[in-house]
């Protein structure tokens, strides 16, 4: 009996001790526009005495924590409601983070396990499972879109995505922004002009200025690639809606200064082609041109730098020459969140002669209360996704935590606006009317 009882007593201290060392992982796969205030209420939620490591670099919670800001994927360690939780986070895109809810697919996040010196492999370029990635399902996710935009609904190339639910917890606005050299005068941009803008890829900048002079100065689009919130938000907003194939610019940039905060700014582009056919997310862009930039830290550069003759004269291989041989000049139009405008083209480290120009939409001014009484109306809502079913335990509560903090503290990071008495106006899709609560 003693022997009984001793090993009764020993299996029970090891299985005590076993549950005291057990970990939880939670995975979130969100978009980029949700990373700043995701990242920053995670740090919040975390107790005293976290770490974290992403491609960008490795902190803790007595370091720096605009290294986690900056990093589309990484891994925190820590301790939350007094459970040693890692969280892996994938700011791979916001149809990747209703895709991942909606259809609980695989998806790749970083090896580490929030501890560790230094950068860690990018899973999204990374080639050895293991080494380089891991795999992983979504326990929840953040969209800057409503599911129905996206084409994530029912069967779809033989995968089931289901309804998830969709609790809105910010605004990000989205600002038009033309490189050096445009003229400031001129510096609007109407729905009509950003039709035949992305539907064509360029368009004379005496459409802009009213200037027969400025004919022979010739305005290219860049944008975003169809994993990207920002493109639905934006071309919806425009008129465009979601299928409609775009003609964007994939630029090649010489000279290129890069800052110490791994800012890259200047430079002359001295070609462009339309973007190649890409897949992403699963998503066939279908036609060159119809792709774009990953990020809008990777299309902010554009916005910075000096075309030069090949490209605004904009050379055509298959002809051997140019498209337009007249021309004298040229600048880039893209679409950014005022956080990525204000600290990578229009101020910053950015040197003031390549600083970009921040455009008016339909005559108006962006400004935060210009968003929050419906004048200016390019902008999409943050929003938490999570299954219908299935999310129990420490993630769901996590879950809902930090879309508490994100909604009452930590929206307005990075230039996000609360969704709160001061913002008066609604909507109920991607690009549809705004009207008053």
């Amino acid at each position: 009996m003693k022997l009984i009882n001793t090993l009764a007593i020993g299996a029970l201290v090891l299985a005590t001790a076993g549950a005291a060392s057990a970990q939880t992982v939670i995975r979130i796969v969100a978009s980029n526009g949700d990373r700043g205030a995701t990242q920053t209420a995670i740090s919040k939620l975390l107790a005293s005495g976290w770490t974290y490591q992403g491609i960008g670099g490795s902190t803790s919670s007595s370091g720096t924590l605009s290294v986690a800001v900056n990093s589309n994927f990484g891994a925190w360690k820590g301790t939350y409601a007094g459970n040693s939780v890692v969280i892996k986070t994938s700011y791979a895109g916001a149809l990747a983070g209703i895709a991942a809810v909606a259809g609980h697919t695989l998806n790749r996040f970083v090896v580490s396990n929030g501890t560790g010196t230094g950068a860690v492999p990018n899973p999204s370029t990374g080639t050895t499972e293991g080494t380089d990635y891991e795999q992983g399902f979504a326990d929840f996710g953040l969209s800057t879109n409503f599911q129905a935009t996206s084409p994530f609904n029912g069967v779809v190339n033989g995968v089931t995505y289901n309804k998830v639910t969709e609790e809105k917890v910010g605004i990000s606005p989205l600002v038009f922004v033309a490189s050096p050299g445009f003229p400031a005068a001129s510096a609007n941009i109407t729905t009509q002009l950003a039709q035949q803008l992305y539907k064509n890829g360029f368009a004379p900048l005496s459409l802009f200025t009213g200037l027969p002079a400025d004919e022979n100065k010739i305005v290219y689009a860049i944008g975003r690639n169809t994993d990207a919130g920002q493109r639905y938000g934006t071309y919806t907003e425009i008129g465009l809606g979601t299928t409609t194939a775009v003609q964007v610019w994939k630029p090649s940039i010489t000279g290129a200064t890069t800052d110490p905060s791994n800012v890259v700014y200047g430079g002359t582009a001295n070609s462009h082609v339309l973007w190649p056919q890409e897949i992403v997310s699963g998503i066939d862009s279908g036609s060159p041109g119809n792709g774009g930039f990953g990020t809008g830290a990777d299309l902010a550069p554009a916005l910075t730098s000096v075309l030069g003759p090949n490209a605004y004269k904009l050379f055509d291989a298959s002809v051997n020459d140019f498209i337009f041989p007249n021309a004298t000049a040229g600048y880039y139009i893209g679409y950014l969140t005022p956080n990525d405008a204000n600290s990578r083209v229009l101020g910053g480290v950015v040197a003031a002669a390549n600083r970009g120009v921040l455009l008016k939409y339909n005559g108006v001014d962006y400004t935060p209360a210009n968003v929050q009484n419906g004048s200016y109306t390019p902008w999409v809502y943050n929003r938490v996704l999570t299954p219908k079913s299935g999310l129990t335990g420490l993630p769901l509560t996590f879950a809902n935590a930090l879309r508490d903090q994100i909604k009452n503290t930590d929206a307005t990071v990075g230039g996000g606006l609360k969704d709160d008495a001061s913002f008066r106006v609604e909507r109920f899709q991607d690009g549809g009317p705004v009207t008053l609560k």
